[in-house]
């Protein structure tokens, strides 16, 4: 399937997204065109571990009015309100409005991104530019909202692999016009998705989640904790990933020692830089790592949270946001997940003995100084991708992984991977599925 991210991009900025409700509805039913996704129902006041599930919130206008004209107005901008704020129809004088019109004073030409999920509030948003240019009067500040009982919904992915373990591709969608910190996730996500299930081969299980931020994760744990815990091999959370960086930056999970953690450490790419694990930023890799559940998922990004002067306001756009960019991040992070998916335990299909690797045209035939230096004319070309071959069969005994290996003998981790994939397709080692 052809994909345009540009266009998906387009039909998706304007909607006015919450944690659930119209908007973010709309938003997974076209993402659902691209990736086949199963819909995951939480009602709100639903009790998830210490939190709820809160209820829907409902926009039906926000105004500012001065001498009967419109000056600030909602269906311009949905950051225009605080994302859900209760309604207010009063008139104010310039005072009392400024107590309710939020800006970011040092970013004078940005509208901030301001929520208050979980405790009532009220507010408008806008530039500080427009907030000083303001006179003194009476101004009519109208917001129409109403919250009702609705349900949260997540949607779930999945292409089936040999084996039950599974690596978890995670993301969020619950901003409003946010470009970079919103839809960087998801478009990442629906290439990785296509590329993934055009691979011949899927050694393991791949899900893919599309959640509320935090309290989405909290609900996909209460409903799938228990088969992650039993099944996940790692986790990755995207996010922040169209950014103007030439490289993107991962963040290790927890007790880092997952094999994508391990993987990116053996490999130090210089196109992702490894940071360490801080539960005091981030997103759902939080909850994923968690106390109770400690599951290995880190997250990626390129320009992520307080690295650019667009998060959390107007300019985060699709002009911050370069879609190349997007790309490029679905490029990376595919060719990780290719090397990860070779990191199951594998054995030899012999189990008894040496292998008689000359007979595969795989050894020198002729012991003598010629012929010291090479394994053979046309299969490894030198005597120390011949050492790591002999290295990783002398070692696959059905308990360790490739990662296991290079590790315990620090062995060169891309030479080794070309030589375990020449292995599998000779025949020389399989995968243990379970």
């Amino acid at each position: 399937m052809k994909i345009n991210l540009s266009k998906i991009f387009d039909e998706l900025f304007p909607i006015n997204r919450s944690l659930l409700g119209e908007g973010y509805d709309k938003s997974l039913k076209i993402l659902n065109r691209y990736i086949n996704l199963k819909k995951l129902k939480y009602k709100s006041g639903s009790q998830i571990f210490d939190w709820k599930v809160p209820k829907e919130w409902v926009v039906k206008d926000a105004y500012i009015k001065f001498k009967k004209k419109r000056i600030l107005d909602y269906k311009n901008s949905n950051l225009h309100i605080i994302n859900y704020s209760y309604s207010i129809n009063k008139k104010l004088n310039l005072k009392n409005l400024k107590k309710i019109l939020h800006t970011i004073p040092n970013k004078p030409k940005y509208i901030p991104y301001i929520t208050s999920y979980y405790k009532k509030n009220i507010g408008f948003c806008s530039s500080d530019n427009f907030k000083k240019k303001l006179k003194k009067g009476f101004y009519d500040c109208v917001i129409k909202t109403k919250f009702k009982s609705g349900y949260l919904v997540n949607g779930l992915s999945e292409i089936k692999g040999k084996s039950k373990k599974t690596n978890l591709i995670s993301t969020y969608l619950c901003h409003p016009s946010l470009a970079n910190n919103e839809l960087s996730g998801p478009l990442v996500m629906i290439g990785l998705y296509n590329r993934i299930q055009d691979w011949k081969e899927k050694n393991f299980t791949y899900k893919f989640l599309i959640n509320p931020e935090t309290i989405g994760s909290l609900c996909f744990l209460k409903s799938h904790g228990r088969y992650l815990k039993k099944n996940l091999n790692s986790g990755l959370v995207l996010t922040c990933l169209g950014g103007k960086k030439n490289y993107l930056s991962y963040k290790l999970s927890k007790n880092e020692n997952s094999n994508l953690d391990r993987l990116l450490k053996l490999f130090k790419e210089k196109k992702i830089k490894l940071r360490e694990y801080d539960p005091s930023e981030g997103s759902d890799e939080r909850q994923y790592n968690s106390p109770g559940f400690d599951l290995p998922v880190g997250n990626i990004i390129r320009d992520g949270y307080m690295d650019y002067a667009g998060y959390h306001n107007s300019g985060d756009n699709k002009k911050y946001m370069n879609i190349k960019k997007i790309e490029d991040s679905i490029s990376i992070i595919e060719g990780v997940y290719k090397n990860l998916d070779l990191t199951l335990p594998i054995k030899r299909f012999m189990p008894y003995g040496e292998l008689m690797l000359g007979k595969r045209n795989l050894y020198p035939t002729t012991n003598s100084d010629k012929t010291r230096n090479k394994s053979s004319d046309n299969s490894m070309g030198s005597r120390e991708e011949l050492n790591i071959l002999l290295t990783i069969l002398g070692y696959s005994d059905g308990k360790k992984n490739i990662l296991d290996i290079i590790e315990l003998k620090r062995l060169n981790p891309s030479k080794s991977f070309h030589i375990l994939k020449k292995s599998l397709k000779m025949k020389l080692l399989y995968f243990l599925n379970s």
